[in-house]
């Protein structure tokens, strides 16, 4: 084990020079925990460039998008019955869960937690459920946006925790 803990550094030192050298990013923009009841029920977040220090610093130098995902852990409440949901994105306030469904543009959906259980959906795990990618890049883009989580469901009970939006952009060295 001692022989490859020399080692070690060297591809630390490759992946770090290998970001300087191409400009990618990583940006990582922590939404406030969520608490949904009802199938009526949803969650507003504004998510703006100017709350976040390393967005707002290498804003005006972004080339492009280069990822977009999302991290979060989700906890049913409910003893009794499966919790489903989705989350949208706009660029003004929508109000209403019927207005964020039928103005906003859906970006993950199809998340499914099993009653009384909790499930941790990991940055790679997110693009099962991500939509409309083109869009939520453009948004970035753009600098910020409204992001919502919908329940769906008539005995929701659930808990969003330690949700992220992970940005990858190409900005100039």
């Amino acid at each position: 084990m001692r022989r490859f803990a020399k080692y070690i550094p060297l591809p630390i030192l490759l992946l770090c020079v290998g970001c300087l050298v191409s400009g990618d990013v990583v940006v990582v923009v922590e939404l406030d925990d969520a608490h949904l009841q009802t199938s009526d029920d949803s969650r507003t977040w504004f998510v703006s460039k100017d709350s976040v220090s390393d967005w707002s610093d290498h804003f005006e130098d972004i080339n492009h998008i280069v990822d977009v995902g999302f991290s979060m852990t989700i906890t049913n409440n409910n003893q009794t019955d499966n919790a489903t949901g989705d989350f949208y994105i706009s660029k003004t306030l929508l109000t209403g869960t019927d207005n964020i469904t039928s103005e906003g543009t859906k970006i993950l959906s199809g998340i499914t937690v099993p009653a009384g259980t909790s499930k941790h959906i990991t940055w790679q795990e997110s693009y099962t459920y991500l939509s409309n990618f083109s869009v939520l890049k453009q948004y970035v883009m753009d600098g910020e946006m409204y992001v919502y989580a919908v329940g769906i469901g008539e005995n929701l009970d659930v808990d969003l925790t330690k949700i992220a939006v992970i940005l990858t952009v190409n900005a100039k060295p």
